[in-house]
């Protein structure tokens, strides 16, 4: 949401792609333009997602009818619609429903463009192939696949064919190095990194996500590997009397074989050489591209079942059981899996009545979710809570009262050191959990008072903008409030250090002011233009001993005839009469 929000100018969306994502631009590109069209809103983003999944079971649908035939399409898009792996990434505002998506329709035109080489089935092959590497970093390896593919097929085609296919092979190589272009940057970006927060994969790496393709459910594995051991059972029955290219393209067994098996080998060989010898890469998500694959051989496996009756048999059930595991066992659409930044801040926003500010380690999405409380102040250092409480254990920090919010596989850690400090200076007043997603509220346990022998700290007051040298700078009309301050009863002054700007008054007026406490209004004022006697006084009497809001309205700004009217204050002093 961040990535994609129609405010950014097109610099701030292109570094802010590079600096978090080290994927291509195209999906957030898009995205956006969906938003300025539609709306900026998650529901938009979600159905974005989702019509790109809905295309991508009709792009199975035309593979799996070029590769084999029309009853294997309707089988595989049956297969695909019911399939978690793929409903999941269509939900979600990432960019692996479009690999999937571009991954099929490549392949679909490859398919196309070896049975019949023209000019224009390898500007089509091109075009998507190049659409595969703007959608993730990982469509090299699919593209990769895709040329040793074509590579076999220049070697078994007749002689008088070859210099033509290589032509028109080269000619679709031209238009995917087009189309790859603008995302060149960011993937030499992740071609330089040199460590990555993934492990390297455990000896049942690829079993897990195999099985996680298919929700891990056993019933569905296990119609799944009887499938596929019939598929090969199939496959090793064909008899070839030579390997010439008309006779692979006419057995379809064989010809689907060759493709299948080479996109599939490639896909995951390359990734498991590299994450043993360089950088480790295996992430389920990533290999979303070879989900057709897997879907493909199981479509042809219940395709080459001869008896009609079990055939759909088989077909209904697996049908029947993925809509099980989906609404029943694992009630998919009522249960919660992923983090709840969205109900944690909410909470956070409902208890936090004095806009204590918010440390995080995620500041930079945290803003997102409380973008309409903007005198809520987020932390913008991505501390740890380690890292905070040491800060004001050293003094770099200092203490006032703080939520704590962590998300997305952080727990609450804290060092004994860390963790005693806390105990003797804070109260923890607020905890809460919800699924991979915590915050806790932190209140010291002495009350700042104000010291009436010096200057306010400025920075207590929100929401306001400060110049370089700590002044607050008044642009436009302003209401704001102090953090919450002790204060003893009796006669005060409040001293006002402040201008008017500009030097000489618009329409005769100066920038004025009004002040209150705890709502109440004790006083108000215009500011001076004269920058020899800045101060004003403020005189107010406060009967209670308790916590206090110092509160300032900045009420008349006008622009005239080319002229602002602004204001400055250098410092807010109280003094005690």
């Amino acid at each position: 949401m961040k990535n994609s929000d129609p405010k950014l100018t097109l610099k701030q969306f292109y570094d802010g792609i590079m600096f978090w994502e080290f994927i291509p631009h195209l999906y957030f590109l898009l995205l956006r333009f969906v938003f300025e069209v539609f709306g900026y809103s998650t529901l938009v983003a979600r159905v974005f997602s989702g019509v790109i999944g809905v295309v991508g079971i009709y792009a199975i649908y035309l593979f799996a009818k070029e590769l084999f035939n029309k009853r294997s399409g309707l089988i595989a898009a049956a297969l695909l619609s019911v399939n978690i792996f793929h409903i999941s990434y269509s939900q979600e505002m990432r960019p692996y429903g479009m690999l999937f998506l571009f991954t099929v329709m490549a392949f679909y035109r490859l398919v196309i463009f070896i049975k019949k080489p023209t000019i224009l089935h390898a500007v089509y092959y091109g075009i998507f192939a190049g659409l595969i590497v703007n959608s993730h970093f990982f469509g090299f390896i699919t593209i990769f696949s895709q040329y040793l593919i074509l590579l076999f097929f220049l070697i078994t085609s007749p002689k008088e064919n070859k210099k033509t296919f290589f032509f028109y092979s080269f000619i679709s190589g031209i238009v995917t190095l087009i189309i790859f272009l603008p995302a060149y940057e960011a993937i030499i970006r992740v071609s330089e990194i040199s460590s990555f927060w993934l492990q390297k994969p455990g000896p049942d790496a690829f079993t897990m996500m195999f099985k996680e393709f298919f929700g891990n459910s056993e019933i569905i594995l296990f119609i799944i590997n009887f499938i596929v051991i019939f598929y090969v059972i199939n496959l090793f029955k064909e008899k070839t009397e030579n390997y010439k290219h008309e006779t692979i393209l006419n057995n379809k067994i064989l010809f689907s074989f060759i493709i299948l098996f080479i996109w599939l080998f490639t896909s995951l060989v390359i990734p498991l050489l590299r994450s043993y010898l360089d950088v480790p890469m295996i992430l389920s998500r990533y290999f979303i591209n070879i989900l057709p694959v897997l879907v493909l051989v199981i479509t042809i496996g219940m395709d080459l079942i001869k008896n009609k009756l079990i055939k759909c048999i088989v077909i209904s059930c697996f049908v029947l059981f993925s809509l099980i595991d989906l609404f029943v066992v694992k009630n998919y659409y009522n249960t919660v899996t992923k983090s709840q930044f969205r109900e944690l801040t909410k909470e956070i926003t409902r208890r936090n009545p004095e806009k204590s500010k918010i440390v995080a380690y995620w500041s930079w999405l945290f803003p997102y979710f409380f973008a309409n409380t903007p005198d809520i102040t987020i932390e913008g250092n991505s501390y740890s809570l380690k890292d905070y409480v040491a800060g004001m254990k050293s003094g770099a920090i200092k203490p006032k009262a703080f939520w704590y919010a962590d998300a997305n596989s952080r727990p609450y850690t804290l060092t004994v050191d860390g963790q005693a400090y806390l105990d003797k200076n804070f109260i923890l007043k607020e905890k809460l959990e919800f699924h991979d997603a915590w915050a806790n509220y932190y209140a010291p346990i002495a009350e700042e008072k104000i010291n009436l022998n010096e200057n306010l700290d400025l920075s207590i007051f929100k929401p306001v903008h400060f110049d370089g040298n700590g002044n607050i700078i008044l642009f436009e009309n302003t209401n704001a409030r102090s953090e919450f301050i002790t204060l003893e009863k009796g006669n005060y002054d409040l001293i006002i250090s402040g201008n008017s700007l500009p030097a000489k008054p618009i329409n005769g007026e100066n920038a004025h002011l009004k002040f209150k406490l705890n709502g109440v209004e004790i006083g108000n004022l215009n500011l001076s233009e004269n920058t020899t006697t800045p101060e004003k006084v403020i005189s107010f009497n406060y009967n209670k001993n308790e916590k206090v809001r110092i509160q300032f309205i900045y009420d008349n700004d006008i622009f005239e005839k080319g002229q602002d009217r602004n204001a400055i204050i250098y410092s807010l002093k109280l003094k005690k009469k």
